[in-house]
């Protein structure tokens, strides 16, 4: 392959940038722009050396520049960083100095394709890495890690071993039926043991879901029940007006936090009530849609006066949804029993009395599963649930059980999906996942 080229590094003022170069041709390109004690291609692998990058006549910056030599490196290939200083202007033209040396612009996701292709990491490594680039949380980051490491890989290959096992014993049953003794039961109950093993791949996605892209969380509940309040104790930020005035929150208002290494969205929502103004009727009407948006709501009741009829509103339409009920002004007594079918806990969202245990129940809300739990991504949800719908054709055809030439079939298409997850098929699908990475990576 020809040798690429690209600024691994964010644009921007930055302290340093780095300048990476990948294949046969990387070394002696780095020959001809460096000036040092060593030249680069005279170099032990993994080393580091001082020196300029000259372009012509012209010196452009001191630099470090890090040999790597195939096969241990990034790529697979012949490697070389330079870390120069930061900004637009130095690594511009250190990348301009290797083009003309004979390099090519790596397209987005080179680097990481050329990885994959050497075999150095599966497809669902590769995506892994792109995930700990986009990371919003130290849950996301450390989610994604333990994708990069291969644990979801070696999952899988335990599935696609266990199949290929039983597709193998089904054609000796069908081949060779008199030499072989097998009960159908065993070969059907290993089949249930693989779609187990899948379903308790899927249960983690739903939380896979939540560590890679957040929750949303409105706060709601009639006008002056504390909603603004509440949500500046929780961010500890003065974020949202409070007054005593009834409906000074008229729009959503955004506040980020992190709980149990998930990113939060805390949404401060417009008091639903009668009113006849416009702009209060289109900030009620986006509450309820953040009410249907979300994952879970905190629904704030006044306990120092009786429920009203506003707050029955939002008991009916919130008995579907993940509900906590914060029972506010609890420093001014309770009026009234509230019975709710929601969980519960009383605060004051202005003394931040009991504040820390709404923060619990939150934490709880936001735990993991008991099951191991990956981030996954849509290309990769869908493929299980494929892999899931022939394993239960293997199983069972309208209510029988199917013949064994069925299941073979069944088995078969779930093995070849199996292999498209890892990457083993569909370069369509490979080149628009690489097309997404950042270039330099």
């Amino acid at each position: 392959m020809d040798t690429i080229t690209a600024i691994s590094t964010p644009p921007g003022d930055g302290g340093i940038a780095v300048v990476r170069i990948s294949g046969e041709e990387s070394l002696y390109i780095a020959d001809g722009i460096f000036s040092g004690k060593s030249l680069p291609s005279d170099m032990k692998s993994h080393r580091v050396i001082h020196g300029e990058i000259c372009d012509d006549d012209s010196t452009i910056d001191q630099v470090l520049l890090t040999v790597m030599k195939a096969p241990h490196t990034y790529t697979g290939e012949d490697m070389v960083e330079i870390s120069c200083h930061g900004g637009t202007v130095t690594p511009s033209r250190i990348l301009k100095a290797i083009l003309k040396k004979g390099a090519r612009q790596a397209k987005p996701g080179e680097f990481t394709e050329r990885a994959f292709l050497i075999g150095r990491i599966d497809l669902i490594q590769a995506e892994a890495i792109a995930d700990i680039i986009s990371a919003r949380s130290n849950r996301a980051q450390e989610s994604a890690f333990s994708l990069l490491k291969g644990e979801l890989s070696e999952k899988i290959v335990s599935i696609r071993d266990s199949l290929e096992e039983i597709e193998t014993l089904i054609e000796a049953c069908i081949n060779f039926p008199e030499d072989l003794v097998v009960d159908d039961k065993d070969i059907y109950i290993r089949i249930t043991e693989a779609k187990e093993e899948v379903e308790r791949l899927q249960r983690g996605v739903q939380y896979g879901r939540l560590i890679k892209e957040g929750v949303s969380i409105p706060i709601v509940g009639r006008t002056n029940v504390g909603k603004s309040t509440l949500f500046n104790a929780l961010l500890e930020s003065e974020r949202a007006i409070v007054t005593p005035i009834p409906g000074t929150t008229r729009d959503i208002i955004e506040g980020r936090l992190e709980i149990e290494g998930i990113t939060v969205r805390l949404l401060d929502s417009c008091g639903i009530r009668d009113s006849n103004d416009s702009v209060e009727a289109e900030g009620m009407r986006r509450t309820m849609s953040a009410i249907e948006n979300s994952e879970i709501v905190l629904f704030v009741i006044d306990q120092s006066c009786p429920l009203r009829e506003d707050d029955f509103v939002f008991i009916s339409r919130l008995k579907e949804k993940n509900v906590i009920a914060v029972m506010n002004k609890c420093d001014l007594g309770s009026k009234d029993g509230h019975k709710l079918p929601f969980r519960k806990v009383a605060i004051s969202a202005r003394t931040k009395e009991n504040l820390k245990e709404l923060l619990s129940l939150l934490r709880d809300k936001l735990s993991p599963p008991k099951e191991d739990f990956v981030i996954m991504r849509e290309r990769q949800v869908v493929i299980l649930e494929r892999v899931k719908k022939y394993l239960n054709s293997a199983l069972c055809m309208g209510g029988v059980p199917p013949t064994l030439d069925i299941t073979a079939d069944n088995i078969s298409s779930a093995l070849s999906s199996l292999q498209e997850m890892g990457g083993e098929k569909r370069k369509d699908v490979i080149e628009s996942i690489f097309s997404q990475f950042c270039i330099g990576k």
